[in-house]
């Protein structure tokens, strides 16, 4: 089962330490500098690792500033305003 993790703000957001499940999608889709959370096929309160694929993801939202990945695909990686 997938689920929604939240990033904690202050943590590398790239550690899966980093994050929290949610039980509810996340508002945040698009901003300028901050993962807001991604979507794991994990189940733990803590995601146990964060796929290649998904890290791509996060560096690609970052660099653009929109969520990921882009096009009509379903969404992986939300970002959000500072």
């Amino acid at each position: 089962m997938a689920n929604w993790y939240i990033y904690n703000g202050v943590g590398d957001p790239f550690s899966p330490n980093s994050y929290r499940v949610s039980g509810v999608k996340p508002a945040c889709v698009n901003g300028s500098c901050k993962i807001c959370a991604i979507y794991l096929n994990e189940t733990g309160m803590v995601p146990s690792t964060i796929d290649d694929n998904v890290l791509v993801y996060m560096v690609n939202a970052l660099a653009s500033q929109t969520s990921q990945p882009g096009g009509g695909a379903k969404r992986f990686v939300y970002v959000k305003n500072c």
